[in-house]
C-alpha cells in the first residue's frame, strides 16, 4: 500500500511538472504565431481551433456506458462521497485547502497583467507569462526532495512553509506600489509556491481518500474555489 501511494504521489508531481512544459511551449508557439500573424501564417486561433477538434474526436471514441449501469454507479458514489469527504473533517479541511489554493490562482490571472501595466507601464506580458510556468515547474519539481526520509521538514511544515509563502509575495503586491521586476520575483514566488503546494495536496488525497473519490473531492473543491470568482463576476 505504501509503494502504491509513493507511485501514485511520483505520478502527481510529474504531471504538474509536465503540465507547466507544455503551457510554456503553448506560450512560445502563441508567441510566434503571433509574430507571424502579419505575414498571414498560422493564425493563433486556428491552432487553437485545431487542438479543440483533435481533442473532441478522441473524446468520441471513448466507449460509451449504458443508461442504467450508469445511474447505479452514480448512486454508489454520491453514498461513498458523502461518507469519506463530508464527514471527515481531515479530508474536509484538504477540500478547503485546494479551494483556496484555486481561489488565488484564479484571482491572480485576473490582476496579475494590470498590476504590472499599472499607470500605463510598458511591459513584455507574453515574455512575463512564461517566466510564472517555469518557475511553478520548478516548484513542482522540488516536491520530491521534501518527502522522504531524508527530507529535512515533516510533510505538514514543508506544505504550511509553502502557503505562507504564497500569501506573503501577494500580501506584498497588494501593500504598495511595486516596480516591474519586484513585482515579477513575487510572482514568481507565489507560482513556484503553488507548484509545490499542489502535489503535496495530492500526497495527502492518496493518503485520506480511496482511488475513486480523489477526481470528486477535486471536483468540489475546484467548485468552491471558483464559486466566488464566478459570484464576482456576474455582478
Amino acid at each position: 500500500q505504501g509503494q502504491n501511494q509513493d507511485s501514485l504521489f511520483d505520478t502527481f508531481w510529474l504531471m504538474t511538472f509536465f503540465e507547466s512544459i507544455s503551457l510554456v511551449g503553448s506560450q512560445g508557439i502563441t508567441n510566434l504565431l503571433l509574430d507571424d500573424d502579419n505575414k498571414g501564417i498560422l493564425l493563433p486561433y486556428t491552432f487553437a481551433a485545431l487542438v479543440s477538434v483533435i481533442g473532441i474526436l478522441y473524446i468520441r471514441k471513448a466507449p460509451s456506458i449504458s443508461t442504467a449501469h450508469h445511474a447505479s454507479v452514480i448512486g454508489s458514489y454520491q453514498k461513498s462521497f458523502f461518507a469519506h469527504v463530508l464527514r471527515d473533517k481531515r479530508v474536509l479541511i484538504l477540500v478547503l485547502a485546494q479551494a483556496s489554493v484555486q481561489f488565488s490562482v484564479s484571482a491572480f490571472w485576473f490582476l496579475w497583467a494590470p498590476t504590472i501595466v499599472a499607470d500605463g507601464r510598458d511591459a513584455p506580458l507574453s515574455l512575463i507569462y512564461p517566466c510564472f510556468l517555469v518557475s511553478r515547474m520548478l516548484g513542482s519539481a522540488a516536491v520530491p526532495w521534501f518527502y522522504g526520509a531524508m527530507a529535512p521538514f515533516q510533510n505538514e511544515d514543508s506544505l504550511t512553509t509553502a502557503y505562507i509563502a504564497a500569501g506573503l509575495a501577494l500580501s506584498v503586491v497588494a501593500y504598495d506600489y511595486q516596480e516591474i521586476g519586484t513585482l515579477v520575483i513575487l510572482f514568481c514566488i507565489f507560482h513556484a509556491s503553488v507548484g509545490f503546494i499542489l502535489p503535496s495536496l495530492a500526497r495527502f488525497r492518496t493518503m485520506y481518500l480511496p482511488n475513486e473519490l480523489r477526481g470528486g473531492m477535486m471536483s468540489f473543491s475546484l467548485a468552491l474555489g471558483n464559486a466566488p470568482m464566478f459570484i464576482f463576476l456576474i455582478q
